[in-house]
């Protein structure tokens, strides 16, 4: 009573059902046929392991005691592994401890014999309902990521930025901790562009946003800002900090050697960098960005590749 695996609607939850016991076995699978999914079964867990090595299962029913690599031990090779398929446990043994042992494992359902044909199918209903409700929230997630990161440097993009800021300076309120803001933009990178072409350009930009990255600890926010211009957030940094952060920064990109940064005006690509502080600077978001992007213009105006922390007196 195997139904054949080839050729069924990818789109329809495939289901293995494992039992040693043959009347079993085909009852449990032919309820399951009979509610619209793809069933296969086998005798043990090793085979079970094995059919599932190719295209892995949605789902797999498995007996709980079994000559061999029993249910319990099937659960935790299917779980070393990285096949994602889900387990349900069917027992006569009707023990918390059972249960309980076999959900630490990874089962995501238990079922105590005797059942009647609509606990099963339920179970499976249930079991393949939360799948899909595990695969939207990943591909939500991937696009929740993919939506706050920038497609060409890997670093954080504005949308994210934005809102991390915002994130922070509550955090900084709260905890009643400091943070700096780093606004930095490639000195002369139009002329980069133009000289080199855009690909080489693009290319200068990933290598920047690794180099910040590299500048940065694991927990500070690099983000591309807009077009040559780059943010940094650094929780928890003081003022103390932001000339030595910023000084790392430019250092380290004035240390790089770029193709073709030769045919820019200064002979070399450099970078920027302005400087605020909250709360020292600025009450609020905007203000700071405001701030930094001050001390920034004025950084290119005395002459770029160099830093500058606001103060009053920019305004």
């Amino acid at each position: 009573m195997t139904a054949s695996i080839s050729g069924c609607d990818p789109e329809t939850p495939r289901v293995l059902v494992v039992d040693d016991d043959l009347v079993l076995r085909d009852l449990v699978a032919e309820s399951i046929r009979l509610a619209g999914y793809v069933v296969d079964t086998c005798s043990d867990g090793e085979n079970a392991l094995y059919k599932n090595s190719g295209v892995p299962y949605d789902l797999i029913i498995t007996d709980m005691k079994m000559p061999g690599l029993d249910g319990l031990s099937l659960i935790k090779k299917l779980k070393t592994g990285e096949s994602g398929t889900d387990v349900i446990v069917v027992t006569g043994h009707a023990s918390i401890e059972n249960a309980v042992e076999c959900m630490k494992a990874g089962a995501l359902d238990y079922l105590i014999k005797p059942f009647t044909v609509d606990q099963i199918q339920v179970a499976v209903q249930k079991a393949v309902e939360h799948r899909e409700l595990r695969r939207r929230a990943i591909e939500l997630e991937l696009f929740r990521e993919l939506s706050y990161v920038d497609s060409l440097t890997g670093v954080y993009n504005r949308r994210f930025f934005d809102e991390a800021l915002k994130a922070e300076i509550q955090k900084s309120v709260n905890q009643n901790i400091p943070l700096v803001l780093v606004m930095i933009d490639i000195d002369d990178f139009k002329s980069y562009n133009d000289c080199n072409g855009h690909q080489q350009g693009d290319e200068a930009l990933v290598r920047m946003a690794r180099l910040f990255k590299s500048a940065c600890r694991s927990y500070d926010i690099v983000s591309r800002y807009g077009g040559e211009e780059f943010a940094i957030i650094f929780p928890g940094a003081g003022r103390e900090h932001a000339v030595e952060l910023g000084n790392r920064i430019v250092r380290e990109v004035e240390a790089t050697h770029f193709e073709g940064e030769h045919l820019v005006p200064s002979g070399s690509l450099t970078v920027s960098v302005g400087v605020a502080c909250f709360p020292e600077h600025a009450d609020n978001a905007q203000e700071l960005i405001c701030y930094a992007d001050q001390a920034l213009y004025l950084a290119k105006h005395r002459g770029k590749n160099t830093i500058l922390i606001w103060e009053p007196l920019m305004t």
